[in-house]
């Protein structure tokens, strides 16, 4: 505190954050404030916002987003279950061919034992070239067995077998 003394005799107290705005006692000019209070703080956030920035731009340029439709023949429009899906074990599998064609399907097991599924235990409908095979008592096979199956469709023209041969293979996984 300083003590001011005026002309009528009165003294006036000022204090040191009001001299602080009048003048200085040692006339150097008042301390500027930092543009970054805390250059500490910021650095931390800053750094932080970088990586999440980096992590995303990585997340988006790795992203698989290819079409599973784009990868099938053109006779074949549909597969079930789906590439990679899990299943239960008595899961159908389905095969939607082009109308004309007929096919035949195989599956193997993870232990790597393929087994022909007899056309009779298919569910064939002609008119749409569809095959359906659902596991179960009687049948070839009861259940999937647990882990990746791999099944294949060797299809070829209903009218003429010589022509459009060709197969297709996907895999799922089963889960007892």
């Amino acid at each position: 505190m300083y003590k001011l003394g005026t002309s009528s005799g009165t003294v006036g107290v000022i204090t040191s954050t009001e001299r602080a705005d009048t003048e200085r006692a040692d006339n150097t000019p008042p301390k500027r404030r930092r543009a970054i209070e805390h250059p500490g703080r910021f650095a931390i956030v800053a750094g932080g916002l970088m990586v999440v920035a980096t992590l995303i731009a990585i997340a988006l340029g790795t992203a698989d987003t290819a079409d599973v439709k784009n990868t099938l023949p053109n006779q074949v429009r549909s597969a079930s279950p789906s590439q990679g899906s899990i299943v239960p074990p008595q899961e159908q599998i389905s095969v939607d061919l082009r109308d004309d064609l007929v096919g035949d399907l195989r599956v193997c097991n993870a232990g790597g034992i393929c087994t022909e599924i007899p056309f009779d235990q298919v569910d064939f409908i002609k008119p749409l070239g569809q095959l359906v095979f659902r596991p179960g008592i009687g049948k070839e096979i009861s259940a999937w067995d647990p882990g990746r199956v791999d099944a294949t469709v060797t299809y070829r023209s209903q009218a003429d077998p010589a022509q459009d041969n060709g197969s297709y293979s996907w895999w799922f996984i089963s889960k007892a």
